[in-house]
């Protein structure tokens, strides 16, 4: 009887040593599963904690970065809708309008139940990491286009997305400058010119929007002597420069950037005396398409810019 009772122990010990045994190796596999879901990533704020594979991303900004690898957000600001029109046809009912920039409704974020928040700014942090893991997209920290592709592709975990996209970009960039090839001739210079007020214009540099991107660092195209050392050679975005010394500024060839919304705008007497306006060589566009500079907006800037040139310059 005492044998009986002995082996009976040791058979229930030796169940109950495999149930735990068991309940480990679960509870390790919960574990290494709960790890593979997020990852950790180094930002100009710091190591953040991200999803692995975010399902709902809120952009505050640079929705053309998120959309070139590959991911839809289900918000952003409705300043980017508004003035990023070629883009409007890739953007479907997902995209939810977060409020203006500045002004973004942290209500709406709320409700769109994000589990990803990128911004470009840093003082948006604590506010919106209340809410979901939030990292700072700085674009000052890329020297070009395909840089800031492979910086989102780091963030979103889309590292081969990135990479297509920007061989995608490389032959959109090899077909616009065959094109413009055939009408603008090399080494002639061309400038960005925003009309801007009565009083003012801006002139647009290499790192600026409004096509500065696409134009100058894309297109490689050649600008005016003073826009390249009062502005490309200074780092700058663009100059505000007055009608009085627009010539300066003035290159073979002009992209004229306008908005439509302004009726009846007349322009300044000296505008009709540069020469490119007396060649024919100047290309009118619209702001609504050129004010945002982002990776998917450029690529979709070099076709536009291609097929304006095709129909407005004189040869």
């Amino acid at each position: 009887m005492k044998r009986l009772i002995i082996l009976f122990c040791t058979i229930s010990l030796i169940f109950v040593l495999a149930a735990c045994s068991s309940n480990k190796e679960k509870d390790g596999k919960a574990s290494a599963s709960e790890e593979e879901k997020t990852r950790e990533i180094d930002t100009v704020m710091g190591k953040v904690i991200v999803p692995s594979d975010p399902q709902r991303v809120i952009v505050d900004w640079n929705l053309g970065e998120v959309m070139a690898v590959g991911i839809e957000p289900v918000g952003t600001s409705k300043t980017i809708l508004d003035f990023g029109v070629l883009l409007k046809p890739y953007v479907t009912e997902k995209t939810q309008d977060i409020g203006v920039d500045g002004q973004v409704s942290m209500e709406k974020i709320l409700d769109l139940k994000p589990d990803l928040i990128i911004t470009y700014d840093k003082e948006a942090v604590e506010k919106y990491k209340k809410i979901a893991p939030t990292v700072v997209y700085d674009v000052s920290q890329y020297d070009t286009i395909q840089e800031k592709v492979i910086g989102m592709g780091e963030i979103l975990n889309r590292q081969e997305e990135a990479k297509e996209f920007n061989k995608k970009l490389e032959k959109k960039v090899a077909a616009a400058k065959e094109r413009i090839g055939k009408i603008i001739p090399e080494g002639k210079t061309i400038s960005i010119i925003d009309v801007g007020t009565t009083k003012s214009t801006l002139v647009v540099g290499k790192t600026g929007e409004r096509g500065g991107d696409t134009l100058y660092e894309l297109l490689d195209m050649k600008a005016p002597k003073r826009v390249q050392t009062d502005i490309i050679d200074k780092d700058g975005d663009r100059l505000d420069v007055s009608w009085e010394k627009v010539s300066d500024y003035a290159g073979d060839y002009i992209v004229k950037i306008s908005n439509p919304d302004v009726k009846n705008q007349k322009l300044p007497a000296i505008w009709s005396t540069l020469d490119a306006v007396k060649n024919g060589h100047v290309v009118d566009v619209d702001v609504h398409s050129y004010f945002m500079s982002d990776a998917y907006t450029a690529m979709l800037q070099l076709d536009d810019l291609a097929g304006a040139i095709e129909k407005q310059i004189k040869k």
